[in-house]
């Protein structure tokens, strides 16, 4: 297990977990949505501007895991200009990334590699998915 926390808690994680910050709360937002974990406790909260169903433009307020802050990180440093059933459909791939020992993500979101090594670690599995949880929810919300 050690290995695995080793290979885990990277200097590139770790960047992107710090970096959460720089995405402020927006401040007209045409959604909200809040995502919590029932095991750790882990929030995170997303403002999302959208135009039809494609991000224009993303906040957060996170309270998380260094894992739950890096993986919101990841998602909103590249979510303007996907549409939400993209993030939806990334959010399927990263559960069974995690779950099930499937592909980690290219292209876009290569970075997710840096959190492949939390399979291991299932209590943190809810997490790390907060942000899909929390982006579904803001869309949801949207007038």
């Amino acid at each position: 297990m050690k290995s695995a926390l080793s290979d885990l808690y990277q200097e590139e994680l770790l960047a992107y977990a710090s970096s959460v910050e720089q995405f402020s709360r927006l401040q007209k937002p045409t959604g909200t949505g809040t995502a919590v974990s029932r095991s750790c406790g882990s929030r995170v909260t997303v403002d999302l501007m959208l135009l039809e169903d494609v991000i224009s433009d993303i906040g957060l307020d996170v309270d998380a895991c260094a894992l739950g802050s890096a993986s919101s990180a990841i998602v909103a440093e590249k979510a303007v200009g996907k549409t939400l059933d993209e993030i939806s459909s990334l959010g399927q791939s990263i559960w069974c990334m995690l779950r099930d020992g499937g592909a980690i993500p290219t292209g876009d979101w290569e970075t997710f590699k840096f959190l492949a090594p939390a399979k291991v670690l299932e209590n943190r599995h809810q997490s790390i998915c907060l942000i899909f949880d929390a982006i579904k929810k803001a869309g949801s919300t949207t007038g």
